[in-house]
């Protein structure tokens, strides 16, 4: 049987571990020849999601598994008026530790997220994600999301972006558990 995870939101406690967890993917990636996020973690934008409520940790039991961001912030660099950006939620800094690779987490955190998309009457949920990462671009249309285009700003390193429909899910990763206010349910 497969266990289930929990996501919560992040505690203000929490803005180093989700820090750390970023330069933990910082050295995996690097490790696998990715440029991507090797600079260091921006704390204040952590802090902030966190006191806002938008940052999420995914465990099981005391073991952290990942995070993820999901607001309705759409870069303005990337998504434009013709995108309807109002029209969905965005998922940023999405991060399975390496121990859990393989465990589906992300998978999982993206329906999770998707299904917040649409519980929020949005239409889409969206990424954007390093242009330099093909495998993260296949990954993310695995998990059910359409490549929507690529900018290519000399200033971003981001901006492949991909959106799904609020709503969808895959159910390809392990059953989900929401913790709120102390009250825990199932999700998927």
């Amino acid at each position: 049987m497969v266990e289930s995870i929990t996501v919560r939101p992040a505690e203000p406690s929490e803005v180093e571990t989700i820090a750390s967890m970023w330069r933990e993917a910082s050295r995996w990636l690097k490790a696998m020849g990715s440029d991507q996020w090797q600079y260091p973690p921006d704390t204040v934008k952590i802090s902030r999601d966190v006191r806002q409520g938008t940052a999420y940790i995914a465990h099981r039991g005391a073991t952290y598994l990942g995070t993820i961001t999901v607001d309705e912030s759409a870069d303005p660099d990337f998504w434009t008026d013709e995108d309807k950006p109002n029209d969905a939620l965005y998922g940023h800094r999405i991060i399975v530790l390496p121990a859990a690779h393989g465990e589906r987490v992300g998978s999982a955190l993206l329906d999770w997220a998707s299904v917040k998309a649409l519980e929020a009457g949005k239409r889409w949920f969206r990424v954007d994600a390093w242009k330099t990462n093909e495998e993260l671009g296949r990954y993310y249309e695995r998990c059910g999301f359409q490549h929507v285009r690529t900018v290519d700003l000399p200033h971003r390193r981001s901006g492949a972006l991909y959106q799904r429909p609020a709503g969808h899910v895959t159910n390809d990763g392990p059953p989900l558990v929401k913790e709120e206010n102390g009250n825990a349910e199932r999700v998927l």
